[in-house]
């Protein structure tokens, strides 16, 4: 087995954890919250959130070093490559944002609606817009990582 085997490996399993827990939170958790459980939702969450981020860290680090396997810097910017990479890694960074929006802002909001007795539902709301953009931006960006991995972009 090959380093770059092993990191595109480590790449996809990241890629599924974070994208998997954000669709279990997203269409198992939330709508359950929404009928009444936003206390274990948000407890559900916070105990995720470690495994999320380390799988977001995975997803960056481990994207890095596929780039540099893309090839010289004259082919990837006459294959059209460069300007796909470039868009995936902006969206890549606004999927990042958007979780930590998600995690480290409405997160918390809702955890002080729960304290003091508020009604959670303007948070839960947020949380559940901001993940529906996460993983529509998620299928953009597999489908320009294919694109790229694939040669597509020529």
């Amino acid at each position: 087995m090959t380093v770059p085997i092993v990191v595109l490996w480590l790449h996809l399993l990241g890629v599924v954890v974070w994208m998997g827990g954000l669709m279990y939170q997203a269409h198992v958790l939330l709508p359950a919250a929404r009928r009444g459980g936003a206390g274990p939702f948000a407890e559900a969450a916070r105990r995720g959130r470690p495994a999320a981020w380390t799988a977001i860290a995975l997803v960056a680090a481990t994207g890095f070093y596929n780039v540099t396997r893309l090839g010289p810097l004259e082919h990837v910017m006459e294959s059209g490559a460069a300007l796909v990479l470039a868009a995936k890694f902006m969206l890549v960074l606004a999927a990042i944002a958007i979780a930590g929006q998600r995690d480290f802002a409405q997160l918390p909001r809702l955890a002080r609606a729960l304290a003091v007795g508020d009604d959670p539902s303007p948070a839960l709301s947020a949380i559940a817009w901001l993940d529906r953009i996460e993983l529509l931006l998620a299928v953009v960006i597999v489908y320009l990582g294919l694109a790229i991995s694939r040669g597509l972009t020529q």
